[in-house]
């Protein structure tokens, strides 16, 4: 996609980067990392590249590096120490290669790209190969088109084509008749690019035999009750990114678990300083390899 076509507001940047509006207007009045434009009446508005820039520089920050520090580094610097922090874990697994593997992507060959993921698929199961394989490598297409590497139609591209796996993989769940099972409500609070790893938690829950309540879009908090009003559920599933996701969040939906009798709510993908804290009723899990292991404590119990 050219640059300079799509126009963002200070709200975008915090949804699709986690970090705060106010703490954007902070960084551009100490450290000038960012240089919005203005509308007639005052507005800020940003183009796709400092989009990108605000979205490694929230990389870079979540990996430990100290926003003065970031501050200091040129363009050609900043990208280079994302592809460095992003690269550290490329090399545990000497058969999963995330950059080769996304060049089979570039030019669009749905085809070759599917034949490329299918050994890891065919070999560790869907599960495994998405929490070993698929998800690092949505996370690479990600800080590639963050650094310039990959076009947006190109991390789309990557995005979708996983996305159809998934889908493909959760047609073939057969349900048993007959037998009653546990419901489930799952609610996307954010617009992120998570989506393919709620689908995926989708997928887990039916096969694990759960009646999953689905809506593949977002919604607000408060849908939940509206939600439980038609079909009643005992366990809750809520992806909510890092831009809107704090204790008064977790104090919301923890009351509602109580007020419906919710046997347990799960968060995804939450932000790690968050991920290593106890509530009552309800847990986060930071990736879907934690998300598995708290699903399959439940089907235990």
């Amino acid at each position: 996609m050219e640059e300079g076509l799509n126009v963002f507001s200070i709200k975008d940047l915090e949804n699709f980067s986690g970090i705060k509006a106010h703490t954007i207007r902070i960084w551009e009045k100490r450290y000038k990392i960012l240089e919005p434009d203005r509308t007639d009446s005052n507005i800020r508005t940003y183009s796709e590249t400092e989009l990108k820039k605000i979205l490694n520089v929230a990389y870079l920050n979540r990996n430990g590096l100290k926003i003065s520090k970031i501050a200091k580094l040129d363009e050609d610097e900043l990208t280079q120490q994302v592809m460095t922090v992003s690269s550290k874990h490329d090399d545990l697994d000497q058969d999963f290669q995330p950059g080769k593997i996304l060049m089979s992507a570039i030019r669009f060959n749905e085809i070759l790209f599917k034949e490329t993921l299918a050994p890891y698929i065919n070999y560790q199961g869907i599960e495994e190969a998405y929490c070993r394989y698929l998800h690092p490598l949505l996370e690479k297409a990600r800080i590639l088109w963050q650094t310039g590497s990959l076009s947006r139609a190109q991390e789309q591209f990557v995005r979708n084509t996983i996305k159809q796996i998934i889908i493909i993989e959760d047609d073939r769940i057969k349900p048993v008749a007959g037998k009653s099972v546990p419901a489930v409500a799952m609610i996307n609070t954010s617009d992120n690019l998570t989506d393919n790893n709620f689908l995926f938690y989708k997928y887990a829950l039916r096969k694990r035999g759960f009646d999953v309540i689905f809506t593949g879009g977002i919604l607000p908090s408060s849908e939940v009750v509206e939600i439980y009003k038609i079909k009643t559920f005992e366990y809750l599933v809520v992806n909510s990114s890092a831009f809107d996701f704090g204790e008064k969040k977790i104090a919301y939906f923890n009351s509602i678990g109580k007020s419906l009798m919710i046997k347990k709510t799960i968060f995804t993908d939450s932000p790690e300083e968050y991920s290593h804290k106890s509530y009552d009723k309800l847990v986060l899990t930071k990736d879907p390899a934690d998300f598995l292991r708290i699903l399959d404590s439940l089907v235990k119990v």
